[in-house]
């Protein structure tokens, strides 16, 4: 995301040196943390620099607007790569550890607050609209091929265990994480959102894409 010196760098003016990257980090767990025990917090500055064990004026060096933290703080959240939950677990259906999976990749269900939407729209914005930065679609592009491989090495899982078939994991993959987005945008923007049996079913239709295809069975023949 949009880094202190792209931020802090104005005409006539030399770009201020790099960041205490630990002190940075220090404020950026501190607000993943309130936000963690309170996602309805504003993450107001008094709040995250008490919480860091800093000076509100501190903050603001490192941290000139609210955006600036958010952007770091979704920044974050995106290099903690999706866990595997029970993929590996043979005792349940495919489909249904699939499911599993791909849900952990959606908001939750129930309606945001009103402060975690605009933190969500406000990076949505600073990353497509019209202030968008190369560094902002960077870190977004990077967190959408990890989360492609992650969806892939699921379906490699399945595939392994011959549930569904082989051919066109990346292509399977690339599907099902276009209908994951949609679903997820679909609970953040302030608009009608589906219900829940809505959710279900598209996620039904797309996961019986996925099984469709039948895995290949040994031929009888060629093990005579």
């Amino acid at each position: 995301m949009i880094g202190f010196n792209a931020i802090g760098t104005r005409a006539g003016r030399r770009p201020r040196r790099a960041m205490n990257g630990s002190r940075r980090q220090q404020i950026v767990d501190a607000a993943r943390a309130i936000l963690a025990e309170n996602p309805e917090s504003t993450l107001a500055v008094r709040v995250v620099a008490e919480r860091a064990g800093i000076g509100a004026s501190t903050l603001r060096h490192y941290f000139p607007t609210q955006q600036a933290l958010h952007e770091a703080i979704f920044a974050a959240a995106l290099d903690d790569a999706p866990p595997e939950l029970r993929i590996h677990d043979t005792s349940l259906p495919a489909e249904t550890r699939l499911r599993e999976c791909l849900l952990q990749l959606l908001p939750p269900p129930q309606p945001l607050s009103r402060a975690a939407a605009d933190r969500m729209l406000t990076v949505l914005s600073t990353t497509f609209g019209s202030g968008s930065t190369t560094e902002a679609r960077n870190v977004w592009a990077a967190y959408t091929a990890r989360t492609l491989d992650a969806i892939a090495g699921w379906l490699r899982v399945l595939a392994d265990q011959g549930a569904i078939a082989e051919t066109g994991l990346r292509q399977r993959a690339r599907f099902l994480l276009t209908v994951v987005e949609g679903l997820a945008l679909s609970r953040i923007v302030p608009v009608a959102r589906p219900t829940g049996d809505e959710e279900d079913g598209v996620l039904d239709d797309a996961l019986s894409v996925v099984f469709r295809v039948t895995p290949a069975q040994p031929d009888p023949d060629a093990q005579r």
